[in-house]
């Protein structure tokens, strides 16, 4: 009798295999153990066959009725070797983390992913002054700010909403980005027709910001393809913003002096539609979800189990705290820049150009806290993005009414200030361990705190310009009562970074 005559070939394919089902492996010790002085890959004498078929009874299973439940086992779902859900065996090779083709393609379409969501309403101000001086001259000012800080404030607001969702059925990952990004291109269509102020709030402000379904799982899927390099990548990933925002200012100036209003918006979101299902086709899971449930008697799907411990961590709170704030004096210059440049009749640079400015020097500031946050305590990292930029706005934007003081400004900001995001995957993986449930909802907690300061800064920034308690004083401080709104925004930028040097 041959070594695979004495085991079953089932026996012999899961060894090879890893051996991870504890019941087979002692099967197969039990059938293919020879004698001490017996190679085991020899033929076996008569005895040793007649103790393999007393070794068979005493487990219960005749010799070919093992093998039809060795095959059995192989080909149904069991507790101990689920099935992902393509159907491939969960012992295959996962691809390599912090590297390798698949990692670096994820990066790549989620930097995309990036770009176009966040592009956008990251050079809001460039449709903010058009809006209001052009499209609604001379009505419903108000009403155009509200809209254009709802468009940010309610983009991370829903993800919010979509963390708990995804959580939950991981499942429809794909097709709630497909419905978030098709959502946010009728919006963007729909602003094409719009006759009323109030109707960019319905358009641009409330259905656009759905597209943060599309964002959500490439900021949470990170976590899986990269571990070491994590504060890189997410540097990477979180500069789509910076680039879509050095982009959009350009390409929204140029779409609406040579198209018009209406060609741009259209076009616009047809890229977004047909650029974006692109990007999404890369934007896959590197640990595969597995189809059952622990027990094999269920078909149930697995639901996944929350670790609430995480609510107690001071960390978490630290957090809130530290991204409300920053929050709050973030989004300012972003909105009002432009129009502080149209009143002060800069020509060269222009808003849109400043705009451009600010956002291209987000993107080698998301790489450099990317990496800083590597090698420092996050501690420092924090406080060095705050300090830096609330600064900033005290100095160089406050004292200045001149282009190079400006521009100086605005790269400084960009680098420290609206590269701030970056950070928040460290703090997600302190607060949540690497918990996969966890991370979704740490992050989603963070989107929403974001979203309120963003949406707090539009109200505030529009009442605090009408305060005139600086009028005449020297530089921006003295300019129609912006001094009062850069006040309020190193103020509140400042604040966060004092509570983010409490991070242990």
């Amino acid at each position: 009798m041959s070594p695979s005559s004495a085991l079953p070939s089932g026996d012999i394919e899961l060894i090879a295999i890893s051996g991870q089902n504890p019941i087979l492996q002692s099967d197969f010790q039990s059938v293919g153990r020879s004698t001490e002085d017996e190679n085991p890959f020899q033929s076996p004498s008569s005895s040793r066959v007649n103790s393999t078929y007393s070794i068979n009874q005493n487990i219960n299973l005749s010799q070919n009725d093992h093998s039809n439940e060795t095959q059995q086992r192989i080909s149904s779902p069991s507790p101990n070797r689920d099935r992902t859900e393509e159907g491939h065996n969960p012992t295959e090779i996962l691809p390599p983390v912090d590297g390798g083709s698949k990692a670096w393609l994820f990066l790549v379409a989620a930097t995309y992913i990036e770009i176009i969501i966040w592009g956008l309403p990251f050079s809001i101000g460039v449709l903010h002054v058009y809006w209001t001086n052009t499209l609604f001259n001379g009505q419903g000012e108000s009403t155009i700010t509200l809209a254009a800080t709802l468009q940010t404030g309610l983009s991370y607001m829903t993800i919010a909403c979509f963390g708990p969702i995804f959580t939950a059925y991981p499942r429809m990952t794909k097709t709630l980005q497909i419905g978030g990004l098709t959502v946010a291109s009728l919006a963007m269509i729909a602003s094409a027709f719009v006759t009323k102020p109030w109707h960019l709030i319905v358009t641009m402000g409330i259905f656009y910001p759905l597209a943060s379904a599309t964002y959500f799982p490439c900021a949470t899927l990170l976590f899986e393809w990269f571990h070491a390099k994590r504060g890189f990548a997410s540097g990477v990933m979180y500069s789509g913003t910076g680039l879509g925002g050095f982009i959009f200012p350009f390409l929204m100036q140029g779409l609406l002096s040579r198209f018009g209003y209406k060609a741009a918006m259209i076009s616009l979101g047809i890229g977004y539609a047909i650029t974006g299902n692109i990007a999404l086709l890369a934007i896959q899971r590197r640990i595969p979800l597995s189809r059952y449930s622990q027990d094999n008697s269920s078909k149930r799907r697995r639901r996944p189990r929350i670790d609430w411990t995480f609510l107690r961590r001071s960390a978490l709170y630290l957090a809130i705290f530290t991204i409300a704030l920053t929050s709050m004096g973030n989004f300012i210059p972003s909105l009002w820049l432009p129009s502080f440049v149209n009143e002060v009749g800069l020509n060269k640079p222009n808003g849109t150009v400043l705009i451009a400015i600010l956002n291209a020097s987000s993107v080698p500031g998301n790489a450099l806290l990317g990496y800083l946050s590597d090698k420092l305590p996050l501690k420092w990292t924090v406080c060095i993005s705050c300090v830096g930029s609330a600064l900033s706005c005290a100095f160089l934007w406050g004292f200045g009414t001149n282009s190079a003081v400006l521009v100086a400004f605005a790269i400084t900001f960009g680098l420290l200030g609206l590269s701030f995001t970056t950070l928040w995957t460290q703090m997600v993986g302190t607060i949540s361990k690497d918990d996969p449930v966890v991370t979704g909802l740490t992050y989603s907690i963070f989107a929403f705190m974001r979203g309120v300061g963003n949406l707090s800064s539009g109200p505030i920034s529009d009442k605090l310009l009408k305060i005139g308690v600086l009028r005449g004083a020297t530089g921006a401080y003295g300019f129609h009562n912006y001094g009062i709104l850069l006040i309020y925004t190193a103020v509140t930028i400042l604040s966060g970074g004092i509570t983010g040097l409490m991070f242990k």
